[in-house]
């Protein structure tokens, strides 16, 4: 089981861009504050990007992305010098031949659900991923200029391709922090580790068995304890909290993709009783299954 891919279509990545314009002059582009995972793209030109945490700008050019997993506060602007506050904020201009141009590509990340998401919770703050390393990646370096073509193209169907390229950019964005996963402590170095992610995978391939601490930790080739302990000190969470939180996302998914009756999604969710199953729903998500399914009606 590709617990990745399991992730990404339990809860339904989507994206978006929703500014592609050019910048001369003097200006700073601001898009903190909106909730989302955005992301920005220089697609022509450079930029400085600025964080208040009282760290040095971080120089950008042509071809760099940077990502904000968690909406976090910065600027991108023209001059390596912060911007006011009193300077105005995300005012694109027309191309001039006065003074350098920078074409910035902005969009954002979504999941449909936000009750609970550990692969997004696990991702820093900020994420530079600069285009001198896309180059040892061919295909993220591909995406890039695939989705700088589309934008400058406005070609037919062009709106959806930015999106879906968009979507493949989040997802090698966390593949390329997988791979350069320093800490010994987070849900993606949980994802790294062979063994708790083998006995992950095991469950997530069959969430509905009668899975114990006992049994991942046989999976793992672990002893129970050892498991244990491992398992909570990357994913923060006990292996059973953990089975509980998965199948209640998947439980939430089936409600609303298929017309499975409630019961038949409690056994799928490994429990033996309608009443157990709405129980664990509703403290899950805080409400219960009945409501996820009338709302879907709603909205068909």
């Amino acid at each position: 089981m590709d617990i990745l891919s399991d992730y990404l279509k339990t809860f339904r990545l989507s994206a978006h861009v929703f500014l592609h314009s050019n910048f001369c002059g003097t200006w700073a582009v601001d898009t903190s504050g909106e909730e989302k995972a955005t992301f920005h793209m220089i697609a022509r030109g450079a930029a400085w990007l600025h964080l208040p945490d009282g760290s040095s700008p971080i120089a950008l050019r042509s071809g760099d992305v940077v990502v904000f997993p968690h909406d976090a506060l910065h600027t991108i602007s023209n001059s390596e010098t912060p911007p006011p506050p009193e300077q105005p904020r995300n005012q694109p201009s027309p191309v001039t031949d006065e003074g350098p141009n920078t074409t910035l590509i902005c969009g954002y990340f979504e999941f449909e659900r936000h009750s609970w998401n550990p692969l997004l919770n696990a991702l820093p703050d900020v994420m530079v991923i600069k285009s001198e390393h896309t180059a040892n990646t061919a295909l993220m370096d591909d995406i890039i200029r695939n989705i700088i073509y589309e934008t400058e193209t406005e070609g037919a169907g062009s709106d959806v391709v930015i999106d879906k390229l968009s979507e493949v950019l989040f997802i090698h964005v966390v593949r390329t922090h997988m791979q350069q996963q320093k800490t010994s402590s987070s849900f993606i170095a949980a994802l790294a580790d062979k063994q708790i992610s083998t006995a992950m995978s095991s469950f997530h391939s069959k969430p509905g068995d009668a899975w114990s601490v006992e049994s991942l930790a046989t999976n793992a080739g672990m002893s129970r304890s050892a498991f244990a302990n491992k398992f909570h000190k990357l994913v923060n969470m006990t292996p059973m909290q953990y089975v509980t939180c998965w199948r209640m996302q998947r439980a939430h998914e089936r409600l609303t993709t298929t017309k499975e009756s409630v019961i038949q999604v409690a056994e799928l969710s490994g429990y033996q009783s309608e009443a157990a199953f709405a129980k664990a729903f509703k403290k899950h998500f805080g409400f219960g299954p009945g409501a996820v399914r009338k709302k879907n009606k709603i909205h068909k």
